[in-house]
């Protein structure tokens, strides 16, 4: 038998990327919502205000290259974050989303005439509270 120098660690490793940590797990987030483009692009303002920190957390750690395995906290903030904010939308600013989608989906190609809907979503996700503001 050939021994070999590579012994599968490398293959984690970028340049200036931390190893996989041995005791990370991979976690199952049971408070997950999946979105159409149509949602997603239509709760991108509020989820960006009223899930700042985690968002930035997660960024930050993608800037540095960690291994994705050493993110899986910061993933499901972001994603626990993210369907709160959707779950609120869903329960207290639904016509304002209901709004933004239908002018996006009006307004394909300019999307900068759904500028004062968004705001409206926007400013109802902040008065709501939603993610991040709650605490």
């Amino acid at each position: 038998m050939v021994t070999s120098p590579f012994n599968g660690e490398e293959a984690f490793k970028g340049s200036g990327a931390p190893s996989l940590s041995s005791e990370v797990s991979i976690s199952s987030n049971s408070n997950r919502v999946f979105l159409d483009s149509q949602e997603l692009n239509a709760a991108s303002g509020p989820f960006n205000l009223c899930c700042s920190q985690a968002y930035a957390r997660f960024t930050e750690l993608k800037r540095l290259k960690l291994h994705p395995g050493n993110m899986t906290k910061e993933r499901d903030d972001v994603e626990s974050c993210s369907a709160n904010v959707y779950k609120g939308i869903q329960s207290s600013c639904v016509d304002q989303f209901e709004a933004v989608k239908a002018c996006l989906s009006n307004n394909p190609d300019e999307w900068a005439q759904c500028a004062s809907a968004r705001r409206e979503l926007e400013v109802c996700s902040v008065r709501n509270n939603l993610g991040e503001l709650k605490k």
